[in-house]
């Protein structure tokens, strides 16, 4: 039986793959559906995937901005940078409370919520930059 849905199927849904070149050594190829956000560590990045797959990232959150600004340029917003730390998926958004700082990520593959703080500032960011999207 061939597998190849051929070029007749509507059904099919494509995720956008991102290619990450982490080091010389290392080649990360991701769903940009499974990256749920991206934590800046200094002159490093940590990648945390649906599931609770976490992949440490030898580059600094511009390098990152970068990539996703060169290979998903034609695709709708999927990422927003929140403050100077996060870097979020939209759609895994649950909750932004900016009295308390907080902005809850909800995973429903695996019923994971994660809770992240940020500033009042940033949050409010967000919260203007998804009215904006879904408007």
């Amino acid at each position: 039986k061939n597998f190849w849905p051929g070029p007749d199927r509507t059904d099919i849904l494509y995720m956008k793959e991102l290619l990450i070149h982490n080091g010389s050594t290392e080649l990360i190829k991701v769903r940009s559906s499974d990256i749920i956000y991206v934590e800046a560590e200094g002159n490093y990045c940590c990648m945390y995937l649906a599931g609770g797959f976490k992949q440490q990232l030898r580059f600094n959150r511009q390098k990152f901005i970068a990539i996703i600004n060169e290979q998903m340029r034609a695709e709708k917003p999927v990422f927003t940078a929140v403050g100077r730390s996060f870097i979020v998926n939209l759609s895994y958004i649950f909750l932004i409370n900016t009295i308390q700082g907080d902005m809850v990520l909800y995973d429903s593959r695996c019923s994971q919520q994660i809770k992240l703080h940020a500033s009042q500032d940033a949050l409010n960011k967000l919260k203007e930059t998804i009215h904006y999207l879904y408007e």
